[in-house]
């Protein structure tokens, strides 16, 4: 709920405002709250109900506004028995004490206190009423110290949350980047030493190839160069080891099930070498899979399923156990890791509880 009124709090109050109108509307017009003032009354509503709409964006300016509009009609034509009206002051007034920020809040308040001094001063306040608002002013002042603190704590955390969430994608891209530096800068290697080794074996008589691929060659160097260039900053602190691939998994489910996790493995399909990003990307979905059920899954039983199919890669990792959902773990980001990979190659990643028990994790990585 917290949520949908973070992201739709704005529609929502203005939605709010709308019902505030019509049914402010029907009580002046058929009810008797009013008194003789209908057609006043009928003006001022749908301005406090437009304080309601705004009171996110601008909630000083709001609160301020339906304090001092109930302040001046309740001089003017006598405090209304209407409901929506003063269900529309109430939510102005809590917007005011929340989501002010200090200098403006205290602005509003001294301004609403200003006006209600003139009042009393010039006997046109109604009999109780200036009582009335110095102690909702009292208590809009103690709420903003007990309210308006948690809320600013809150979003405070969500700050915090949202800003861990976008170092840890951070993270993961330049791993990601340096990972993928190491496996394209090994093809393209590749690719520079095998035309070398072919330009050099041809004969002489072979001019136009060879200048082919003395082309190949250079522009393989320019493009590692670069490459290098490029993800250089990225290399700090990275491992000069190989990056591992599906070959190293049955050394990765050995570590796991040393570690106290009962671990599964089976393999489907035919087993056969798979492109060096492919491998590592599902090397590192498996391995971050584990690593959580580690964590979460207790004393689960942990199925890794790999199935070669001519077009895909298919991945499962599945436990039966009652651990966290690795969505809602707090401070995991393994998720964001999964699918920023499986992302790469065009994949599609399933996560989820699983309906006899347990969580899974699915992968399907494209090989064409």
């Amino acid at each position: 709920m917290r949520g949908l009124l973070k992201r739709h709090g704005v529609l929502i109050d203005v939605l709010v405002a709308a019902c505030l109108v019509v049914l402010g509307e029907a009580e002046v017009w058929l009810g008797p709250g009013a008194g003789s003032h209908r057609l006043p009354y009928a003006l001022i509503n749908p301005a406090m109900a437009l304080s309601v709409a705004a009171r996110r964006r601008y909630p000083s300016a709001a609160g301020a506004t339906a304090g001092l509009l109930s302040l001046g009609a309740a001089d003017l034509l006598g405090p209304p028995d209407l409901p929506t009206y003063a269900l529309s002051w109430l939510l102005a007034m809590y917007g005011l004490a929340v989501w002010s920020r200090p200098r403006p809040f205290v602005a509003a308040v001294a301004a609403i206190a200003a006006a209600l001094v003139a009042s009393a001063l010039l006997g046109l306040a109604p009999a109780g009423f200036p009582q009335f608002v110095l102690s909702w002013l009292v208590v809009l002042v103690l709420a903003r110290f007990l309210v308006g603190d948690r809320e600013q704590r809150l979003q405070h955390a969500e700050r915090e949350r949202d800003l861990a969430a976008r170092e840890a994608l951070l993270d993961e891209r330049q791993r990601i980047a340096r990972e993928l530096h190491d496996v394209i800068a090994h093809e393209v290697s590749m690719i520079v030493i095998q035309a070398g080794a072919e330009r050099r074996a041809l004969g002489s008589e072979n001019t136009a190839t060879r200048e082919v691929l003395l082309t190949i060659e250079k522009v393989g160097r320019e493009a590692l160069g670069e490459m290098r260039r490029m993800v250089g900053m990225l290399r700090a602190g990275a491992s000069a080891e190989p990056q591992p691939g599906l070959r190293d998994l049955d050394a990765l489910v050995g570590r796991v099930r040393e570690s106290g996790l009962n671990v599964d493995i089976s393999v489907g399909g035919e087993r056969r070498d798979l492109p060096a990003g492919v491998e590592l990307c599902a090397y590192r979905v498996i391995q971050e899979a584990l690593t959580n059920a580690l964590k979460h899954a207790g004393t689960a039983k942990v199925t890794v399923r790999l199935d070669y199919r001519p077009d895909e890669l298919v991945l499962e990792v599945a436990d039966d156990g009652h651990g966290a959902d690795l969505g809602s773990v707090e401070g995991g980001h393994g998720l964001v890791g999964m699918r920023e990979r499986v992302a790469l190659y065009r994949g599609r990643l399933t996560t989820g509880r699983r309906a006899g028990g347990g969580f899974q994790v699915l992968a399907q990585l494209p090989l064409q």
